[in-house]
């Protein structure tokens, strides 16, 4: 077994502050990518409208099928796209809903990070004290 020297020591006491720095650079860079994809993304449609599509597009499958005249209205719904403001609403109201877990993957990250960096500094502060000439010296 390795001895252990004070260089070793913060070393092992700095690995679990750095993972915990990874965890929460993780968690912010999966916020904005999904935010910054979803915008990126000219396609971009909410789940309730993209529900509405598929069943216009049953529908328009099924009158095809009978020879029947499609729907105006289904024909409009199967073309339309979000832009602008309700775009960028129906972006945020989406992605509100897988916010939360990520929030928690964060703060526990954040929080593990906070306990590792005062591991690190009250061993820090050990070696100082003990490497410290003492005034009866």
């Amino acid at each position: 077994m390795p001895e252990r020297t004070p260089a070793r020591e913060i070393q092992e006491l700095a690995r679990p502050v750095a993972e915990a720095q990874i965890d929460v650079r993780r968690a912010r860079s999966l916020r904005h990518d999904l935010i910054a994809r979803a915008l990126g993304d000219p396609d971009f449609d909410s789940r309730a409208n993209w529900n509405e599509k598929v069943a216009a597009a049953l529908r328009i499958i099924h009158r095809c099928c009978r020879c029947e005249d499609i729907p105006a209205e289904d024909v409009r719904l199967m073309e339309s796209k979000l832009e602008g403001p309700d775009k960028f609403i129906t972006i945020l109201s989406e992605i509100a809903r897988r916010l939360p877990a990520l929030d928690r993957y964060e703060r526990r990250a954040l929080s593990r990070r906070k306990f590792a960096i005062r591991a690190l500094d009250a061993a820090r502060t050990r070696l100082v004290e003990a490497a410290r000439p003492t005034l009866t010296e």
